[in-house]
């Protein structure tokens, strides 16, 4: 069973040099979760946190690098992100410049691509948002 990149951070004995990720996870792989195993020896359940780390890896690698840099998305690459992972975010939206406009919002280089670094702050916002949504909702329900 292949080391998830949370697993690797996690059970690393960190030594001299870069800590690297020998391998990602295959193209259109299911989502994984990470498991109990590493190196042959059983090892403690992952928190939720470590999970949806892990996912947000798994996710962005199982999209990016179908056509070009396998570290990056490009638009095509983010819009099937988006369509399989946000489907009721995007079809919520009645903007049909949506994803061009993510893009160039998360774009923070301007190189036409989405390293991970910039699609964790495309995450992060959805979920600063989802959040808000929740608390609006839930003080209505006090009232």
């Amino acid at each position: 069973m292949a080391v998830s990149p949370v697993e690797l951070i996690i059970g690393a004995q960190i030594e001299e040099g870069p800590l690297t990720f020998p391998s990602f996870p295959h193209k259109q792989a299911e989502p994984r979760r990470l498991s109990s195993h590493l190196r042959g020896t059983l090892t403690r359940m992952p928190s939720q946190l470590e999970g949806a780390m892990d996912a947000l890896i798994t996710v962005f690698y199982n999209y990016s690098g179908n056509d070009g840099d396998k570290y990056k998305l490009n638009k095509g690459e983010l819009k099937q992100l988006l369509n399989s992972e946000l489907t009721d975010f995007l079809t919520s939206q009645k903007d049909p410049m949506l994803v061009e406009k993510i893009m160039n919002d998360l774009d923070s280089n301007k190189d036409n691509e989405v390293d991970f670094n910039e699609f964790v702050v495309l995450v992060a916002a959805l979920t600063v948002a989802c959040n808000d949504f929740f608390q609006e909702q839930q003080m209505k329900k006090a009232k």
